[in-house]
């Protein structure tokens, strides 16, 4: 599954939610079969929806003052609206669709990252950065070295392979170091 979005503050009477959509499309939600509301902590991005999760199905979307406003079928008013503020909408991810060379985070999860072929980490998830750049968050497999290591996703240092589960990285001189100035464990 993938997470479209959180149904954030309730707009009006009918049950409509204003939706902080976390994709590029939101009005590609309309007519989307499989859809599941769950609590925010319930992550199913690789697990089952659990109870109190549900299946659900919009019963209308529009845009309102710019910002995408939907409503649920069975949610038929603010009542029953109220206790689902902040609820994550989650979609199949077969009803997504990507462009030539665009992947999804959750398939970078697990793969090797080698420098000059030589195994540096391993890929625990793909988060949003500061600067607009999707920071590649890997654990620190070199020799000598715990934790982990953030490295910006900027495609001229990175080649990636998902089908092999491997992404080669040609980082700047001194950036995987960044976090040991001023420790000489190395």
């Amino acid at each position: 599954m993938l997470l479209a979005g959180h149904l954030a503050k309730i707009q009006g009477l009918k049950g409509e939610f204003l939706f902080h959509s976390l994709m590029d499309e939101p009005g590609r939600l309309e007519g989307v079969q499989g859809l599941v509301l769950a609590p925010p902590q319930q992550n199913l991005e690789q697990a089952e929806a659990q109870p109190p999760a549900r299946r659900v199905c919009l019963r209308a979307f529009r845009w309102h003052q710019e910002r995408p406003c939907l409503a649920l079928a069975d949610v038929p008013d603010r009542t029953t609206a109220e206790p689902l503020k902040g609820w994550a909408l989650w979609m199949p991810e077969a009803a997504a669709t990507l462009g030539e060379g665009e992947t999804f985070r959750h398939q970078w999860i697990g793969c090797e990252v080698f420098v000059a072929d030589r195994k540096v980490g391993e890929v625990l998830r793909l988060e949003p950065g500061p600067a607009g750049y999707d920071m590649v968050v890997m654990s620190d497999l070199r020799p000598g070295r715990t934790g982990r290591l953030d490295i910006p996703y900027i495609k001229a240092w990175w080649v990636v392979d998902l089908p092999n589960r491997r992404l080669d990285l040609d980082p700047p001189e001194g950036l995987l170091d960044v976090n040991q100035i001023g420790n000489s464990n190395e």
